[in-house]
């Protein structure tokens, strides 16, 4: 079993990085907790260069794009069959979800256009907000619904939508405790039903 984490932020190295890699430590711990084991893979997109979809069509005949960017070797990466799970964290502008994360999430229809290759594959969010209260759970549901439209298994923190986390916390984003527990409380639940569903 594998479990891709995106982190769709412009940034590296910052909160969004770090509350994405809370949660995927936590989904594997507790795959350990139940005698089952999960590989994970840290997709970064701030180095990379992708584009929005342009709608050619390429893609209806085959696992293919013909655009030409750094989403290309990402392909197999997420066409893996070992992949149970994506969770996608994405930082909060303009009350949504990253440009890098909405490029990103146009560019699988790819996947949804060859077999519905995401299907039943389970899918969490975290999104990072510049203030407590500042677009986490719409932009969560934004992504959710990508997710959605390729027929994944949504999967949220167990109380709530999913990671939601204050990036500018006055403390700094590590000392958002409650921000971390709920990105820890997802990957937790990442794990929890991704061995329920491939033990």
């Amino acid at each position: 079993m594998k479990i891709i984490g995106v982190s769709a932020s412009a940034r590296e190295n910052k909160s969004t990085r770090f509350l994405l890699e809370q949660c995927l430590n936590e989904s594997r711990s507790t795959a350990e907790t139940l005698g089952k084991s999960i590989e994970l893979e840290l997709i970064n997109l701030a180095p990379l260069k992708i584009n929005g979809c342009v709608a050619c069509g390429k893609c209806k005949k085959g696992v293919l794009c013909s655009q030409e960017d750094d989403f290309q070797p990402l392909i197999a990466k997420l066409a893996d069959p070992e992949v149970v799970g994506i969770v996608m964290a994405t930082p909060v502008y303009m009350g949504c979800m990253s440009a890098q994360a909405k490029a990103f999430i146009d560019r699988t229809v790819l996947f949804r256009r060859n077999g519905f290759m995401f299907k039943n594959k389970l899918g969490g969010v975290i999104a990072v907000g510049g203030s407590r209260n500042g677009g986490q759970e719409l932009t969560i549901q934004a992504v959710h619904a990508g997710m959605m439209i390729h027929d994944m298994i949504i999967v949220g923190d167990g109380d709530h939508f999913g990671g939601a986390a204050w990036g500018s916390h006055p403390d700094g984003y590590e000392s958002d405790v409650t921000g971390i527990a709920t990105a820890r409380n997802l990957g937790r639940r990442m794990g929890e039903v991704a061995c329920l569903m491939h033990g």
